[in-house]
């Protein structure tokens, strides 16, 4: 394995250790290619920074239609999906809709129901009088169900986050930031975008909505005016125009200073305007790094925005309420944990206990896991699959009713069971299919394996070919075949997107979807050769292998800083995920003390290495027979690892999880 370290600029990290970020952190993030703005928004997670929905330029139109639909009494019916994403996202917009008096409903996809729009169900819907459908995390891909509302006289708004294709649904308005040109940083798993929808809900329903918004601040001892329009920054004025300040009609003047001055000279030239002075940036967040970009104009911003969000009614009560059920479908839906993403999963985080989520408590404390310290792996490993379990072996509305907090044990022991059993389910799968690796990859050129069986469940498609992946280096198809149909699941590392992989047969598949590295679809019996064909014409495209033989490290680490200490600097970086993995360390000169071989086959390591401190565990995990015939006592070494706490019987110990381990030298 080939070791790679990015260059650091020392200029960057010597200017931000002087304003007291630690120099390991500062490594990782410049490795990774942050520059400065992007690090202190990244350490400053703020929920000033989250973009306009009105960004969304069907934002006002859905609002609209929704509001109509209430004040006439029109059912509504919320369409969602099965997994995590689907599941809080229905659960959200549900509940706020239910709040403002509408006549809702939801219906999700359950047993072997396809994703998506499902016109199989329209028939019974003409009894039950929809007025309006609201797709979340489907529907832009249901060009022909939504064809088919539309001649039942029912509107659809699509409220979701996967890539649409070359044409779009005839919808009364369609949400979706992959849909979007104003939106830069797009890839939000949909319960994101509810939450920005639901967002723009009560901004439309303030006093601030389609208002402009005049913010004056002093910039290098000039007077600058930015104006503001539903969080969009729609002009700044020249010099030129602000002599004719006064001709304006703004509706509000905000003013920013970030230090103690007589603003009466500079406010008297103002004449006849009520102005509100905004808080010193320091004063609302002391503690934030961003006061150190030392730029006047994006922390008059912030200042800005967080005294408006302290005027909208019910702002502070959808952070509170939904922003844990973002987090937990943001990080089961394997979206990149930067920008908006981030900011929403940091809050998401650190708000469960105010969530006023019991069941979700409850469970955490069942897994015996520290709420106060919970962890994003945790989430991710331990929660989230339970979470997902109920959709993927039957009825996802078990988590939607877990979600909705209807107080019920029985329903945690619930979920907890089905998901033991999909584990069980899934390593059968996965041992039934372990022995045809090499012959089936043959079939496709090396490139992938396509795996189908009637003697699986459904819902254990995706964690076996994820699975089976990880033990074939190449990306991995598994279908499960119920009735006339097979549906199936793609996973694996590769840089070529699944979904525009599954696009090129989109003639022989019924429904497909997902993302960049997880990604179902549905066909008929009668096509399974036609799809074998597919794969077999077009396996070429996985051919560029992902870079799995190169490491690259995040910072160099001296054996004196391993400790409890190192893993607190680390969290800083949390929650950790796509496109902001838990970093990857070095150590160079490590002597071991002491290791064992651990495991049902003995094939894993436990190794002790030797510190100042105390002798410090590392997991290797496959590595025993390989280690064992190169250990020698005198030997010293190089790692590259993970850090991470191990919480077990009460106790909390920090291991390194190693990546890279070779004799020093070699």
């Amino acid at each position: 394995m080939k070791l790679i370290k990015k260059t650091l600029d020392t200029d960057f990290i010597k200017k931000w250790m002087t304003k007291g970020i630690d120099p390991i952190v500062l490594s990782i993030l410049n490795r990774r290619g942050f520059d400065e703005k992007d690090t202190i928004e990244f350490l400053s997670p703020l929920i000033e920074n989250i973009p306009s929905p009105f960004l969304y330029k069907d934002t006002i139109k859905a609002i609209k239609r929704i509001e109509k639909a209430i004040k006439n009494k029109e059912k509504i019916i919320i369409f969602g999906d099965k997994d995590v994403d689907g599941t809080t996202s229905t659960v959200i917009l549900l509940d706020y809709l239910k709040n403002l008096g509408s006549d809702i409903e939801y219906v999700i996809p359950v047993q072997d129901e396809p994703f998506g729009l499902n016109s199989d169900k329209f028939d019974s819907w003409k009894n039950k009088n929809y007025k309006l459908c609201i797709t979340v995390d489907c529907g832009i891909t249901n060009i022909d169900e939504i064809n088919t509302l539309k001649k039942l006289n029912i509107d659809t708004i699509i409220i979701d986050h996967h890539q649409p294709l070359l044409n779009l649904p005839d919808a009364y308005a369609i949400i979706n930031p992959k849909h979007e040109k104003n939106i830069i940083f797009n890839n939000i798993a949909a319960c994101g975008v509810i939450f920005f929808f639901i967002f723009g809900y009560i901004f439309f329903k303030s006093n601030f909505f389609n208002k402009e918004i005049a913010l004056l601040y002093i910039e290098e001892n000039l007077l600058k005016v930015n104006i503001y329009k539903n969080m969009i920054k729609i002009k700044n004025l020249t010099l030129n125009e602000f002599n004719k300040f006064n001709t304006y009609n703004f509706d509000y003047y905000y003013f920013y200073s970030n230090k103690p001055s007589n603003y009466k000279n500079i406010l008297a030239t103002i004449s006849n305007k009520n102005i509100k002075i905004l808080k010193p940036f320091e004063k609302i967040y002391s503690n934030s790094f961003i006061k150190f970009l030392e730029n006047i104009e994006y922390e008059s911003k912030i200042s800005l925005f967080n005294d408006i969000f302290k005027e909208i009614k019910n702002f502070e009560k959808i952070l509170n309420k939904y922003l844990t059920l973002v987090m937990l479908g943001t990080m089961a839906d394997l979206m990149p944990l930067i920008k908006s993403n981030r900011i929403l999963s940091y809050h998401g985080i650190k708000n469960i206990k105010n969530s006023n989520l019991k069941n979700l408590i409850k469970l955490i404390n069942k897994l015996n896991l520290n709420i106060n310290q919970l962890t994003s792996k945790e989430i991710s490993w331990l929660i989230c699959p339970i979470l997902n379990s109920p959709g993927r072996m039957g009825d996802a509305n078990l988590t939607i009713n877990f979600l909705n907090n209807k107080d019920d044990d029985n329903l945690i022991y619930k979920i907890i069971n089905i998901n033991e059993e999909r584990k069980i389910k899934g390593d059968q799968a996965y041992n039934f299919f372990l022995n045809e690796i090499k012959q089936n990859k043959s079939y496709y050129d090396n490139n992938l394996i396509f795996f189908h069986s009637n003697n699986i469940e459904m819902g254990i498609t995706g964690i076996t070919a994820n699975k089976l992946s990880k033990i074939s280096n190449c990306p991995t198809i598994v279908a499960a075949k119920h009735g006339k149909y097979y549906t199936g699941s793609i996973r694996g590392e590769t840089k070529y997107h699944f979904v525009d992989f599954l696009k090129k047969s989109a003639d022989i598949l019924m429904h497909f979807g997902g993302h960049k590295k997880a990604a179902g679809f549905r066909f008929h019996e009668n096509n399974l050769n036609d799809f074998k064909q597919f794969l077999t014409e077009n396996s070429f495209l996985f051919s560029e292998k992902t870079d799995i033989d190169e490491l690259n490290i995040d910072a160099e680490i001296p054996i004196n800083y391993l400790g409890y200490e190192l893993i607190s600097l680390l969290n800083k970086l949390e929650p950790f995920g796509i496109d902001n993995p838990n970093p990857t360390l070095f150590t160079s000169g490590l002597r071991i003390i002491n290791y064992y071989c651990i495991g049902k086959e003995k094939q894993h390591l436990k190794i002790y290495f030797e510190t100042e401190k105390s002798p410090f565990i590392g997991l290797y995990w496959n590595k025993a027979e390989w280690f064992e015939k190169i250990y020698n006592p005198d030997n010293i070494y190089d790692v590259a690892y993970n850090l991470e706490l191990n919480r077990y019987n009460g106790q909390t110990i920090l291991q390194m999880i190693i990546l890279y381990l070779n004799i020093k030298g070699n």
